[in-house]
């Protein structure tokens, strides 16, 4: 069957809405000269097949298939047919898989089946996880549908002979083999062939951005619901606990709610309102706000996870891909996320430069600020909102406003002056605002900053995780761009829309409900899903820019 569902009107309105976004984006980079001399198939074609990264160079041992994945080449993809063939399908003829086999059977062990059973090419069975998401299909309609008449090119692609293709069941089994460590790891490799082939920008394409400026790198959480339905919301590990090992206080009836005394037989291994093919599965009351103040989505309660996307975005093209995504229990904190996940990525892709690290105000704490800004990277995090930002004592006693903006000694707001990139910090000056207050302070003639021949006045330097000269912290407050400013916006707002972009299209592809059970199965459901959006981005790319209109001539002279 198919397993998308409908879409909530508020689903359908955001997906529509991500379409005009693509349809503008693809508009503008159309008039990008670096586009065509990138992207272009007749520009790729001298590097073509790229190759998948492996992390297994050996050599791969003889075992008789039943299929045999071969890359088919370029040819297929003529002007004439490239604009009515799906991204994906493009994809598949611009990238050889094969380098992956070896590690295929070293994982899934697939060559060592029992005596008289001949497996299927560990490389076709991966590429038919990919097609299960590009189609929308379970494992049995899959079977059905590479089986039938219409999947001719899709068997020649992937390796498959007429009447051998593979069950339902084998196709699960292959995938549910593969292991958590693989599947995360195939966005940062695809991260890595872009880099490899020159489709990665080598610094940020931000119009006057500096030149030794990184990418920026977006970073935004999705929840999603558990494939089992929720019986009890206050489920922890310790309901899981088998009553041999100690009795069992229900945290449900902690909470004042009726749960479970736990005296049933049903209740000896485990209690019986929990989950146990989604034993990870945690409640979450989401409002899809982070501060005060912002229009505040409906909220909602979510029991099961939350996928946590890093996002490359290349400013000049309007695209974006993602660098890596990791799956936990809903309940689990961003502010634990980012740093861990960040830190792995730089571990993971170190060649990959990342000037700029973008996301909403729920990681706007010290912890994640630090470990942004101590790898020379700028965070452009949104300002967490206090109770005290509304007192103006607060805020003269600490030095700045609501916004982040810096205030001198006798409250006045001080003006930005730049961004030292090297030093990473931004400068801040007075002016010498005092001297034109409409209500001067009975202490601003005293101001040591009222120099005429200085006429900047005083001058403080901020960086993000830099004491105040107070010897206080202000990590939650301090940022390189002044808060909701143009350069702010300028710096936020499109990379942000990124990550929401890749959340959108997660969406579209029916994963706002897991399709598998447990967090490995949540884990492969949106790994592999990241790495389709990724493989359809380029195939896209590469149809847009092959098919744009040729210049006009030069005239003759």
């Amino acid at each position: 069957m198919t397993l998308r569902r409908k879409l909530t009107p508020e689903e359908q309105a955001a997906a529509e809405q991500q379409e005009q976004q693509e349809q503008t984006a693809g508009d503008l980079r159309a008039h990008a000269a670096r586009f065509a001399t990138t992207f272009s198939l007749a520009a790729l074609r001298p590097q073509l097949p790229l190759r998948f990264p492996s992390a297994d160079p050996t050599e791969v041992p003889r075992f008789r298939a039943r299929s045999w994945y071969t890359y088919l080449g370029w040819a297929a993809l003529e002007a004439a047919t490239l604009a009515v063939l799906g991204a994906f399908y493009v994809a598949l003829h611009l990238i050889d898989f094969a380098p992956l086999r070896a590690e295929l059977l070293a994982r899934t062990g697939i060559h060592r089946n029992a005596a008289g059973e001949t497996p299927f090419d560990p490389v076709s069975l991966f590429l038919c996880c990919l097609l299960r998401w590009d189609k929308g299909l379970g494992w049995d309609k899959l079977a059905e549908f590479l089986a039938g008449p219409e999947a001719g090119c899709w068997r020649q692609l992937l390796g498959f002979r007429d009447g051998a293709t593979p069950s339902g069941s084998a196709m699960r089994g292959f995938q549910h083999a593969l292991g958590g460590a693989f599947l995360t790891d195939l966005c940062p490799r695809f991260l890595a062939l872009l880099q490899s082939a020159g489709l990665l920008p080598a610094h940020s394409t931000l119009p006057d951005s500096p030149a030794e400026q990184g990418l920026p790198l977006a970073a935004d959480g999705m929840l999603h619901e558990a494939h089992a339905s929720m019986r009890c919301g206050q489920v922890t590990d310790s309901c899981y606990r088998p009553l041999t090992e100690a009795p069992r206080s229900c945290p449900a009836q902690g909470k004042g709610f009726a749960g479970c005394a736990c005296t049933e037989p049903a209740c000896a291994d485990r209690c019986q309102y929990t989950t146990p093919r989604d034993p990870a599965a945690r409640l979450i009351h989401y409002s899809g706000s982070n501060q005060e103040g912002e229009e505040t989505k409906a909220a909602r309660n979510v029991y099961g996870y939350r996928s946590y996307a890093q996002v490359v975005r290349d400013d000049e093209l309007h695209v974006a891909w993602t660098a890596s995504a990791t799956v936990q229990p809903a309940t689990t904190d961003e502010r634990e996320i980012l740093p861990r996940d960040f830190a792995h990525l730089q571990q993971r892709l170190p060649t990959l430069p990342i000037g700029e690290v973008i996301a909403d105000a729920g990681v706007g704490y010290g912890p994640c600020l630090t470990t942004v800004y101590q790898a020379h990277v700028i965070p452009v995090i949104a300002i967490r909102q206090d109770p005290g930002d509304q007192n103006e004592t607060t805020c003269r006693l600490r030095g700045y406003d609501a916004q982040g903006h810096l205030l001198c000694a006798h409250g006045y707001a001080m003006f930005f002056q730049g961004v030292d990139y090297q030093r990473l910090r931004a400068t801040w000056v007075c002016r010498q605002r005092c001297t034109r207050a409409q209500e001067p302070q009975p202490a601003d003639a005293a101001c040591p900053f009222r120099d005429p021949a200085h006429p900047l006045g005083q001058v403080r330097h901020v960086g993000c995780a830099l004491a105040h000269p107070d010897g206080t912290r202000h990590e939650r407050l301090a940022r390189l761009y002044p808060y909701d400013s143009e350069l702010w916006k300028q710096h936020y707002g499109a990379r942000k829309n990124a990550v929401e972009g890749r959340n959108s299209q997660i969406a579209r592809l029916g994963l706002k409900r897991m399709w598998s059970y447990g967090l490995a199965g949540a884990r492969a459901d949106i790994t592999l899903a990241d790495l389709l959006l990724n493989l359809r981005t380029l195939g896209r790319l590469v149809q847009e820019a092959t098919l744009l209109p040729s210049p006009p001539a030069a005239p003759r002279v």
